[in-house]
C-alpha cells in the first residue's frame, strides 16, 4: 500500500487522520533522504575504488609490456614467441580496458 494523498482542503480541518497522513509522508521523505545520502556515499566510494583499480591495472599492463622473455640458445622457440605475443596482447587489452573505464569515470565527473 502506498501513501494516502494529502488533500489541501483537509489541512483546514486539521484532523488526527490528516496529521497521521502528514507524519507518514514525513517518515517516507526522511527514509528517502537517508537512502539518497547512502547512495551518494556508496557512489563516491565506488568511483574512488575505480580510480585505484585503473592505476593498479595500468601499472600491471605496463609491467606486462616491459617484460622481456629471456630465451636459451640462439633464437626464441615458437612457445617463447607465443608467450611474448600473448603477454603483449594482454597488456594492450588491459590498457584499452582502462582507457574505457577512465572515460566512464570522466563522464561521471562532468555530471557533477
Amino acid at each position: 500500500m502506498g501513501l494516502h494523498p494529502l488533500e489541501f482542503s483537509d489541512c483546514y480541518l486539521d484532523s488526527p487522520k490528516f496529521r497521521e497522513r502528514i507524519r507518514a509522508h514525513e517518515l517516507e521523505l526522511e527514509k528517502t533522504n537517508r537512502f539518497i545520502k547512502e547512495l551518494q556515499k556508496d557512489g563516491k566510494n565506488l568511483f574512488a575504488a575505480t580510480k585505484n583499480i585503473i592505476a593498479a591495472q595500468r601499472k600491471f599492463a605496463q609491467s606486462l609490456s616491459d617484460f622481456k622473455f629471456e630465451y636459451i640458445g640462439d633464437a626464441k622457440t615458437d612457445d617463447e614467441k607465443c608467450i611474448d605475443e600473448s603477454l603483449h596482447e594482454f597488456s594492450v587489452f588491459l590498457k584499452n580496458l582502462e582507457d574505457q573505464r577512465e572515460i566512464m569515470v570522466s563522464v561521471k565527473n562532468r555530471l557533477q
